[in-house]
């Protein structure tokens, strides 16, 4: 059965967090256990975002990563092997074919070691819609070429394919941009892609409530500080919205 919490319902977890260091291990279980107990956000999605940031952050290398362990997380709550390597693929655009290659590597040898029996059987549970807010949005179009012409048309061809990957819905994708994109501090400057995000996450069916809770959730993985800015923009983004 998957757990509840992936963070306080796992001993195995909790145990291997302390062997790190035992102040550490219980520091964490306590604050990420909180984040973990939002219940708008599935825990299996969850994971998947946590996988995401350690692309983003570079994670998946030397002693204590926690790259295995959410790994370990998102099988448990029932992932498969083929979902997690397209959340790889489709992460190519927003964190660079590179750090999405030594992923791989990381993701390889995971499944080399692991004992697959452990892991529940992954369950048909009920997907979102797939559609494809690249290629299905003209003006959006329009405007990554305003930017630069060239950059639009490779943006438009390379992450239309991207978000055309069949087996993680919409909904799930945009909440996996939104949070690499607070990992990266993608949410600053000029044309950045937070607002297009979280157009792409509410016209799926996200609500402010499941912003909000994956920004405090993304304290624990990408900082507080880098989520206090991210609140900033969304609070500007909603202003914006509601007017």
């Amino acid at each position: 059965m998957p757990y509840k919490n992936a963070v306080l319902d796992d001993k195995d977890l909790q145990n291997n967090l302390k062997r790190l260091n035992p102040r550490f291990g219980d520091f964490v279980t306590r604050v990420a256990g909180e984040a973990w107990g939002g219940t708008l956000i599935p825990q299996k999605t969850k994971a998947l975002i946590t996988i995401a940031v350690d692309v983003a952050n570079q994670n998946h290398k030397g002693p204590g990563n926690p790259f295995g362990a959410h790994i370990d997380m998102a099988l448990k709550q029932g992932a498969t092997r083929a979902e997690i390597e397209e959340i790889l693929l489709f992460l190519c655009v927003y964190t660079g074919f590179n750090k999405v290659a030594s992923c791989f590597g990381a993701l390889n040898e995971f499944f080399e070691r692991a004992n697959l029996q452990q892991y529940p059987t992954p369950t048909n549970s009920e997907m979102g819609k797939i559609s494809n807010p690249i290629l299905d949005n003209p003006a959006l179009q329009e405007n990554l070429k305003t930017v630069n012409q060239q950059l639009g048309e490779f943006s438009i061809k390379v992450a239309g394919e991207a978000w055309n990957l069949p087996l993680i819905d919409t909904k799930t994708k945009a909440l996996i941009a939104i949070a690499v994109d607070i990992a990266n501090q993608d949410h600053v400057g000029d044309n950045n892609p937070f607002g297009l995000h979280l157009d792409i996450a509410f016209d799926n069916g996200s609500t402010a409530e499941e912003i909000e809770e994956l920004l405090l959730f993304l304290c624990v993985y990408t900082g507080f500080n880098k989520a206090a800015v991210g609140f900033g923009a969304l609070n500007e983004y909603l202003s914006q919205r509601r007017a």
